[in-house]
């Protein structure tokens, strides 16, 4: 008993050193409100603030040297470490699919395979097929998850988690629908146990410095990013955080920061933003 406790702690410490990000598209990193009028769908320039930032750190943190990961940056990861990758897989098909990959190009995200279905395909079953996949293909590697909850990103990772007991898996959900809304075309889906929800990009990175994922620098020049556009009256900018048709009540009433050390003025900075988030999205009731 006590040898396979070992080898289970041996193979857990080993696979934290190589991480695999799965990451999803529209309403995860794009604002494209799915559970509306798709009003972000046909645009390729619409990040989320702070996001492509957060990837590329997170794609790029295991460089050895600053010259090469100031490189790696510079390139949006098309050379890295083997520690780290990215794989985008996205239920859009078709058109849709295609301005998702331009998107992934002209948004600054770091360049890596974008996995589509196609437009006979179920969207559940081949998101967990194609996730699936790629956790037998990376035995080695811990694996997180990224994804919304306004489809079927919460179920398809919790099918994983469960399908796949022994591995190391986190989900991170962005929490942009309401799972209460009265409207079921609408309603976003509730986060299923152990996932982690998240608003903005200084919220994921938080829990990404708690894993070692990035720096807290890397983490600060993400915070002032986005307090930059949540901190004004201008509509254009602070719903490059929080679009006008997030439904974000849900979220912050239930918001707890990641228990992570950071600096004094680290910290200030992101009460601020907590802060600026609480009141923009009570003000959506």
């Amino acid at each position: 008993m006590k040898s396979l406790f070992l080898l289970v702690l041996l193979l857990s410490t080993s696979v934290s050193a190589k991480v695999l990000m799965v990451s999803d598209i529209d309403d995860t990193i794009k604002r494209t409100h799915v559970l509306g009028y798709m009003t972000g769908g046909l645009r390729s320039t619409n990040p989320f603030i702070g996001l492509p930032e957060l990837y590329t750190a997170f794609l790029c943190n295991q460089e050895v040297t600053k010259k090469e990961k100031d490189f790696c940056i510079k390139k949006k990861g098309v050379i890295h470490n083997n520690k780290r990758w990215i794989t985008y897989v996205t239920a859009a098909s078709g058109r849709l699919q295609m301005f998702g990959r331009e998107f992934i190009a002209r948004s600054n995200f770091p360049m890596a395979v974008v996995k589509g279905k196609n437009s006979e395909q179920d969207s559940y079953k081949f998101k967990s097929a194609e996730i699936a996949s790629l956790l037998d293909g990376y035995p080695q590697y811990e694996i997180v998850l990224i994804g919304d909850n306004g489809q079927h990103d919460a179920g398809v990772y919790d099918h994983i988690s469960k399908k796949f007991p022994f591995r190391k898996i986190t989900s991170f959900i962005h929490q942009v629908y309401s799972s209460v809304e009265e409207d079921k075309e609408k309603r976003g889906s509730s986060l299923a146990k152990g996932q982690i929800a998240y608003l903005t990009a200084t919220d994921l990175g938080l829990h990404f410095l708690k894993r070692n994922f990035i720096e807290e620098k890397d983490l600060a020049n993400i915070s002032r990013n986005v307090w930059k556009h949540l901190n004004t009256d201008d509509d254009d900018l602070y719903e490059q955080v929080i679009p006008s048709w997030t439904s974000c009540e849900e979220f912050v009433s239930s918001y707890k920061r990641a228990d992570v050390k950071i600096s004094v003025e680290l910290s200030t900075l992101i009460s601020k933003i907590e802060k600026r988030v609480e009141q923009l999205c009570l003000s959506k009731r």
